[in-house]
């Protein structure tokens, strides 16, 4: 992983759609890092619900996920 986790960055996570209008994925600010691969979020949900998640572990793509929402990933880099 070449970039590094600290507070304020912004990172994706997963969601369920049926809370965040319809989307599967949702911005999070990080709120407290514990290692390089594991921090607590902040999410940025599309819609009212409020969530903290705490020991969010790193996945290079969230697709990789088997089940549950406490991962998080890098989002994608725009063209320049």
């Amino acid at each position: 992983m070449a970039q590094q986790p600290s507070i304020g960055r912004i990172v994706h996570v997963p969601m369920d759609p049926a809370t965040n209008n319809g989307a599967d994925v949702a911005p999070a600010v990080i709120t407290r890092v514990w290692s390089e691969t594991c921090v607590n979020v902040r999410v940025l949900s599309d819609g009212h619900a409020i969530e903290w998640r705490t020991s969010v572990m790193f996945l290079e793509d969230l697709a990789e996920r088997a089940s549950g929402y406490h991962f998080w990933t890098w989002p994608p880099r725009v063209g320049a």
